[in-house]
């Protein structure tokens, strides 16, 4: 009867033909095995995402139903313990039941006794949808190990050159890049500069070192500066930009090209090109993580920028560009040890612009800031790449020459001081006025053993040239010693060029501030040398209120209080007439805005416009009250 329905039991089997052995257990307590045509526990299942397979104990397919005859594994001719499967299939045969997931599909398997023989059955399902879980986690595995890998890059570098190099190398290494290049700028009004690559060649980058799509859009980096868009094509030998460029310039075969513009806000900091190699499924795949990337350097690149442009403000004169009085230092000290150590000169050269106090009043401060540009333009022009042209302060330039001695340092200063002397600058009025300098040399060992007396010595022959009638370059003579700059302040020359009435008034203040000022200097820790500036200022009041400031220019104790004296009129808040606010005020300033308040307005003004002064001054009087 069970013939007749095509069903055999395990005693009719043959070795030609098999089906699907299914055993039934017997109320005897035996069982009975038959061999269906077809799995019956599978037959409402769809062929296509489910299969069955049944293997003798060689390994051999006996039988395949739906996807399971379509698989290699299960091909007749093979066994199946020669494939991927053949520890799960083992694991079978010892009647250890088992699941594997390989290459979008389940596998299932388990052991069934029939008879004399032991077989194993193996149930299939498709597994598309493990498998797109199973490569979603992949790639976010993927992506969080790329992105570990480029931030620790990124976070390793402060500076923006240094930066770009390791994130160019990572990128490439992490994605497994073709080439990659970037572009990047260090402020608003610079070109986009190439300042890394790799896998690209010598040939290709000349040809877009610089990318200025204000001039026209000649690549696809430029296209995607000028856009701010993301740029993708699927091969490089598909658009008619990266026919020629991107795909000769790799040293590899490049496939995907994915160019990516770097922003902060609405600005603009770099350009990312990403080329993928030639036939690689991953660059597509890889777009999201791209694009995270880009936004990760685009902060980083922002960091670096305003961290190198805060370093340069700290050593870089804003007005001039060169380098400013620290910057100056630092390079003196270190030329200085290395023409000590190496037994070589060193030259100094101090500069200061003549009659330029006059020249700001008369033709204003735009024109004086265009002036000192001028000079600049003539010192970089004069000193060689590997000299130190630097702005001392105000009108004051210095230049360091390593290597230098004095027959060549003063005929440098002499080239510069001729040049200098050549300038014009054009009035608004139409006038020419000619712009002319004094300079002061020095040199080691000649002059001094040490920086700080280069500097002085240098300073000390500027002012001999002034004296001699300026525009002229004079060297000082002889060893410098620290005894021959004044200890003290030299009241008697400032106080003649006073007025009587002035001198009058100035000792009147004096008189009027000494115990403010006792109390203040104790209270500070000022040094003797601040306490006679302090006196000489007071004196000096009634003069600066007239408007005959100028008439100290070439006093040499006028240097020491020139920044105290311009400053006499700022407020703290910074609403005063150059805008200076708190501590850019000098120290000296401020206390004598507050004592002029006490001693000629009683007071008031420290009560009715206290923004005006330092708070912590304000304290210590309120302090000195409270004493008394």
């Amino acid at each position: 009867m069970l013939g007749e329905l095509g069903i055999r039991t395990i005693d009719d089997r043959s070795d030609e033909w098999t089906g699907f052995p299914v055993v039934l257990p017997l109320p005897d307590g035996q069982s009975l095995c038959l061999d269906l045509p077809q799995p019956a526990i599978l037959a409402n299942l769809d062929p296509e995402s489910v299969g069955f397979a049944v293997l003798d104990h060689l390994g051999y397919t006996r039988k395949a139903w739906g996807i399971a005859r379509h698989l290699p594994y299960f091909d007749k001719r093979h066994s199946a313990l020669e494939s991927d499967l053949a520890s799960l299939i083992e694991g079978a045969f010892r009647e250890i039941p088992g699941a594997l997931y390989l290459e979008g599909y389940r596998f299932y398997a388990s052991g069934i006794s029939l008879g004399s023989s032991f077989d194993v059955v193996i149930l299939v399902t498709d597994a598309q949808d493990e498998r797109r879980a199973r490569d979603r986690a992949s790639r976010s595995e993927r992506s969080a190990n790329a992105l570990k890998k480029i931030g620790k890059a990124l976070t390793m570098n402060q500076t923006l050159q240094p930066l770009c190099v390791a994130a160019v190398h990572e990128i490439a290494s992490t994605l497994e890049l073709a080439a990659v290049l970037l572009w990047a700028r260090a402020s608003d009004d610079e070109s986009l500069e190439l300042l890394a690559s790799v896998g690209a060649n010598r040939q290709g980058t000349s040809l877009i070192q610089r990318l200025d799509p204000e001039r026209g859009v000649t690549c696809v980096a430029e296209l995607a500066a000028s856009t701010r868009q993301p740029f993708f094509a699927r091969s490089v030998y598909e658009n008619l930009m990266t026919v020629e460029l991107e795909a000769k310039l790799c040293y590899l075969k490049p496939g995907s090209v994915e160019v990516l513009p770097l922003t902060v806000g609405d600005k603009l900091i770099g350009i990312l090109e990403l080329v993928g190699r030639d036939a690689d499924p991953a660059f597509a795949e890889h777009r999201e993580l791209m694009k995270t990337v880009a936004e990760h350097l685009s902060l980083a690149l922002y960091s670096a920028v305003l961290f190198e442009n805060a370093e340069r403000l700290a050593t870089y004169d804003p007005l001039t560009g060169i380098a400013n009085h620290r910057a100056m230092q630092d390079f003196l000290h270190r030329r200085f040890s290395e023409a000590e150590r190496k037994r070589e000169n060193l030259g100094v050269i101090m500069l200061d612009v003549d009659h330029f106090r006059s020249f700001n009043e008369e033709e204003g401060h735009d024109a004086g800031d265009e002036v000192l540009r001028k000079v600049v333009e003539v010192l970089r022009s004069t000193v060689r790449p590997y000299d130190l042209p630097a702005r001392y302060g105000g009108e004051e330039f210095t230049v360091i020459l390593p290597g230098v001695g004095a027959e060549e340092t003063l005929a440098i200063a002499e080239r510069i001081r001729g040049k200098i002397e050549r300038l014009e600058y054009l009035t608004r009025s139409g006038r020419r006025r000619h712009i002319t300098a004094s300079l002061g040399c020095a040199v080691f060992p000649e002059t001094s053993g040490e920086p700080n007396g280069l500097l002085k010595a240098a300073d000390v022959a500027l002012f001999q040239a002034k004296r001699a009638g300026r525009n002229r370059a004079v060297m000082f003579e002889g060893r410098y010693k620290e005894d021959r700059q004044p200890t003290g302040l030299d009241f008697g020359r400032l106080t003649g060029h006073l007025s009587p009435t002035e001198r009058d008034a100035g000792w009147n203040l004096a008189d009027r501030s000494a115990p403010y000022l006792e109390h203040l200097s104790r209270e500070l820790a000022l040094s003797r040398a601040q306490e006679q500036m302090l006196q000489a200022l007071l004196l000096l009041t009634p003069m600066v209120r007239n408007g005959r400031i100028g008439d100290l220019e070439d006093e040499p104790e006028f240097r020491l209080l020139e920044p105290s004296l311009a400053a006499i009129e700022e407020r703290f808040d910074g609403k005063g007439p150059e805008g200076l606010a708190g501590p850019m005020i000098p120290l000296l300033a401020r206390i004598l805005a507050v004592v002029l308040a006490i001693v000629e307005e009683r007071g008031t003004p420290l009560f009715e416009d206290a923004p005006r002064f330092d708070p912590d001054l304000l304290h210590l009087i309120g302090s000195m009250d409270e004493a008394a």
